[in-house]
């Protein structure tokens, strides 16, 4: 007998949409960061300003991300919100 998915993971098998969705925004951050990292090298310098933008980008790439595991599978549309951009209220650093 076939085992139950996990609803608490998500997999490229199960859901392929929001899979790629998901892998879409953690990778696009990935990239973005590393971008960061080698104009702050480049420069040898770390401008505030130019900093605080491209860290809100990445931040936003990373909250659709986490948000998106919670978007309807094929609605790409609803990942790009206001809401699906702004920083969790369920997660907790430390």
């Amino acid at each position: 007998m076939p085992q139950e998915p996990d609803p608490d993971v998500i997999r490229p098998d199960d859901d392929p949409v929001r899979w790629d969705m998901l892998m879409a925004q953690i990778t696009e951050a990935h990239m973005h960061l590393g971008q960061l990292i080698t104009e702050i090298e480049d420069n040898s310098a770390i401008d505030e300003i130019d900093t605080m933008i491209q860290l809100g980008h990445i931040y936003a790439h990373l909250n659709r991300f986490w948000h998106g595991r919670n978007v309807a599978s094929g609605d790409i549309d609803a990942l790009y919100t206001d809401e699906n951009s702004d920083f969790p209220n369920d997660v907790t650093l430390s």
